[in-house]
């Protein structure tokens, strides 16, 4: 299929941040609460080396195959059966990884702010977007990523500096929360929280070469676990962690107990437009992802007649939840809790078998 043309380690940098950080504004500050209390701030930090120590892996991968996506990578090492079967499981998983995100942000969109629309019409709008980013190829996703990925932080910052009235750094006590070891281990496993930074491993031939792909994935996991930390730790300060684990959207939550005066209170207007613009870039990414994968699978040029099946598999399975709890307690909890197994593992056993069997680009066994 159309690789969608070539992007900076700049707007590279930009794109991968906003996937990732964005999760800060759903559910996953009050999954980590509920689990790990007033050490949560730094058990996101944990997962984020984490996530570095096997990005950095799987760029040993890549640079065994350079020119090559995971998926041409998978072939080249485990065959064309077994690497078409990987890449496809791949597929399948970022589809439902797409569902889950767009099921979470209808739940919460219908408890804070459209309350009596249908969720069908929500959800055709939103998927509506993400065909059309997906049409036009990962260039413009990442393109509308650089541009808003500033006002997204931004947007964040002044909601978090506006609440600091309502800090007690108090709050945070005790330090080590449940306990340390279970901070590291939680830590080990929400380390597939950071699970969007092989976005870049899919979409390295957008790239400039396999060194821009590992500068672009460790700036951004740097930066976005600080972003998520800081973010975590100020909502502790404002709501403490027996509040704090209770909220379904801690930064919203935030948002609303701003007040100053009769002028200026409950900004959470300026909260919605952020989510809003990095749910669609994040569902977008994900669908587009997902069609990508399948196309390189079955050596598909054209990925565009098959985007309304997508469309349609990805509005199916956001609907199978009954519930906000299913989608938090099931979906959302395999995604951003177990899923690393899949996402990191496989990759890291491929590089494994690459080394025992000598396989990378230009030997005899590729």
């Amino acid at each position: 299929m159309s690789k969608g043309g070539k992007f900076s380690v700049y707007e590279g940098i930009l794109f991968t941040t906003v996937i990732i950080v964005s999760k800060i504004l759903y559910t996953a500050p009050t999954a980590v609460i509920r689990h790990t209390g007033t050490a949560s701030w730094y058990t996101t930090l944990i997962s984020c080396f984490i996530a570095i120590i096997f990005f950095l892996l799987v760029c040993m991968l890549l640079n065994r195959f350079p020119g090559k996506g995971l998926a041409k990578v998978f072939e080249a090492v485990l065959g064309k059966i077994l690497g078409k079967t990987s890449s496809l499981f791949f597929s399948g998983y970022i589809l439902y990884y797409a569902a889950s995100s767009l099921r979470e942000f209808l739940e919460m969109i219908k408890v804070y702010n459209l309350p009596n629309t249908p969720p069908s019409v929500i959800l055709i709008t939103f998927l509506a977007v993400s065909v059309l980013f997906a049409y036009k190829g990962i260039e413009s996703i990442v393109r509308v990523a650089s541009i808003n990925c500033y006002m997204i932080l931004l947007g964040l910052f002044i909601v978090l500096v506006m609440a600091s009235p309502y800090y007690d750094i108090d709050y945070l006590k005790p330090y080590w929360g449940y306990g340390f070891k279970k901070s590291l281990y939680l830590g080990f496993l929400r380390s597939s929280a950071y699970e969007e930074v092989l976005t870049l491993a899919i979409i390295v031939t957008s790239l400039h070469s396999v060194k821009d792909f590992q500068k672009i994935g460790i700036i951004s996991l740097l930066l976005s676990g600080f972003v998520i930390s800081i973010s975590i730790l100020c909502y502790l300060m404002a709501d403490q962690y027996t509040m704090g684990k209770e909220n379904l959207s801690g930064i919203f939550q935030l948002s609303r107990i701003i007040y100053y005066n009769r002028y200026i209170q409950r900004v959470e207007s300026v909260f919605l437009f952020i989510w809003v613009i990095s749910s669609l870039i994040t569902v977008s990414t994900a669908f587009y992802l997902s069609v990508r994968i399948y196309c390189e699978s079955f050596d598909i040029a054209d990925h565009k007649p098959i985007l309304l099946p997508f469309a349609l598999l990805t509005y199916v399975v956001s609907l199978q939840p009954k519930n906000i709890s299913e989608v938090v307690d099931i979906n959302l909890k395999f995604v951003r809790q177990y899923s690393l197994y899949l996402n990191f593992g496989v990759p890291i056993l491929v590089l494994i078998i690459a080394l025992i069997f000598r396989k990378k680009e230009g030997s005899g066994n590729v």
